[in-house]
């Protein structure tokens, strides 16, 4: 009877272990995967600054003594979570700092020494250059004004490795990009319905995104703006899994419970 009861507990491991099924999951399906195939990018548009972005503003001319007025930015608080950057290579779990620049005002406008109420919002960084170096030279000879992003950061939530808020270096981060920062989806993301979450011109869109398919690489969206969010879907696979196993467990106990009381039986009354 004790090796039958032996082999009764291996057969309900082994039950138990087998309900754990793999689940295939690929991304850009449909992709011609020939080395020599170029594709032409045409879905990316410049970052265009936006009311409440920190321009991190740079000045170089051949008046040096002047340059330093305008590089003397102000420092503002900020909250970000997960990695530092696009290049970071460590996670974190929420963590305060600061970023140095001009804040761009409600009414779109910047205020530098010098140079008041200079209209930037709309412009694009390149845009923006040109303006504040047309605005610098009454001051300074020769002025070469490089812009930058100070605040430009994404958040990614859901089923992925890591959530977290991500600060992005330089002017432009794809969804792919995000989405590694974030550890990946997990097994059992979805990743034909990740959800996009938007807030520009005073606006929020929602769009569905669908990584799966070689399309992302056309879509409108496959380059982040400033804010953006990702929202990962959990995939029905892990609910299922779950509630599987919440029903095994019980039914598990229940014949490892009667195993128990017929070996007690056998033993004491010699039933078997």
């Amino acid at each position: 009877m004790m090796k039958n009861y032996h082999l009764y507990v291996f057969l309900i491991i082994s039950f138990v272990f087998s309900s754990c099924a793999y689940t295939n999951s690929s991304y850009f399906e449909g992709v011609n995967r020939n080395p020599e195939l170029s594709h032409k990018i045409t879905n990316y548009s410049p970052l265009v600054i936006q009311n409440g972005d920190i321009l991190a503003i740079h000045v170089k001319s051949l008046s040096p003594e002047g340059d330093a007025i305008f590089n003397s930015a102000i420092s503002y608080s900020s909250t970000s979570g997960g990695q530092g950057g696009a290049d970071a290579s460590s996670g974190g779990g929420g963590s305060s700092g600061r970023s140095s620049g001009y804040k761009v005002d409600s009414k779109g406008e910047i205020q530098l020494p010098l140079i008041h109420n200079l209209k930037i919002s709309g412009l694009t960084l390149a845009e923006a250059q040109t303006a504040l170096e047309q605005a610098m030279t009454p001051f300074l000879k020769e002025p070469i004004v490089t812009v930058n992003l100070a605040n430009f950061k994404i958040s990614v939530l859901g089923d992925v490795g890591h959530t977290g808020v991500f600060n992005i270096d330089g002017d432009h981060v794809s969804i792919p990009e995000a989405l590694t920062l974030a550890g990946d989806l997990t097994i059992s993301g979805k990743r034909e319905n990740i959800l996009l979450i938007r807030e520009i011109n005073g606006e929020r869109k929602y769009v569905n995104i669908d990584i799966s398919s070689s399309k992302i690489f056309d879509s409108p969206y496959y380059y982040l703006k400033n804010n953006d969010v990702l929202y990962v879907e959990v995939g029905k696979a892990k609910y299922a899994s779950l509630n599987q196993n919440s029903r095994i467990i019980p039914y598990t106990l229940s014949i490892l419970s009667f195993i128990i009381v017929l070996v007690e039986l056998n033993h004491n009354y010699k039933v078997f």
